[in-house]
């Protein structure tokens, strides 16, 4: 019997039921034998990669300063920055061969950390980054990449707006809703040293996780991440 890969999941924030979407997550990638802990303590996550590296490590929170007064009210409880400690041990994992799946939010967390950007291939940018609420949205595959045979598919979901990418990021998926005058980049993956790294940014809530196509999506490049191109 094969050894299960060992996934974190780190967790948390506001606005989201990050709850019920990493217990989504961790269902969805059961199927590849993928046995998944959430951690609530991303510190204690990041951090602990040193020691304990995994086979598959995922962000699903929404941690990160909290500039301005409308976060007022969660600036004490929720507020983040990661340690030295913590960005080096999460810069290692990758560079050495670790994987990483990041969804939505993630593209936000971390806003004092200039190079979370080029780890995460893109990110969010205070100022010009936005989202229309919730609706129901389209994301189609890039025809030139591996994930082309993939159908289009339409998920009610928050889909992020003029996220900034860097240059060697691959665009695996664009997203489209009413709100939208242009498609935008929704999947991404890249790579840093040897490890691999994909962007989910869809995934508001586990009903867009969940939908088959979205879920067999995450499945694919979750492969990806930890097998590369030739997955065993």
């Amino acid at each position: 019997m094969k050894k299960p890969l060992t996934h974190l999941i780190l967790a948390g924030g506001i606005f989201h039921e990050f709850a019920a979407s990493s217990e989504a997550l961790a269902t969805i990638l059961a199927p590849l034998g993928i046995e998944s802990r959430i951690e609530w303590d991303l510190e204690a996550g990041l951090a602990g990669l040193a020691e304990s590296p995994v086979d598959l490590l995922s962000i699903n929170a929404l941690r990160w300063e909290m500039i301005g007064e409308k976060y007022d009210p969660y600036r004490d409880s929720e507020a983040f920055s990661p340690t030295s400690t913590a960005r080096a041990a999460l810069q290692n994992y990758l560079t050495t061969g670790g994987a990483l799946l990041a969804l939505h939010t993630a593209s936000i967390c971390f806003s004092d950390w200039p190079e979370w950007q080029s780890l995460l291939g893109g990110r969010w940018v205070w100022g010009s980054s936005w989202h229309p609420p919730p609706e129901p949205g389209t994301a189609a595959m890039e025809s030139n990449t591996a994930l082309s045979h993939g159908p289009a598919f339409t998920a009610h979901d928050e889909l992020y707006s003029d996220l900034v990418l860097d240059p060697e990021t691959t665009v695996l998926a664009a997203g489209l809703s009413a709100a939208m005058s242009t498609p935008q980049p929704v999947i991404w993956r890249h790579q840093v040293g040897k490890g691999r790294v994909v962007y989910d940014a869809l995934g508001h809530d586990s009903a867009s996780l969940n939908h088959p196509t979205h879920a067999q999506l995450l499945r694919d490049v979750a492969q990806w991440a930890v097998h590369g191109d030739n997955p065993s």
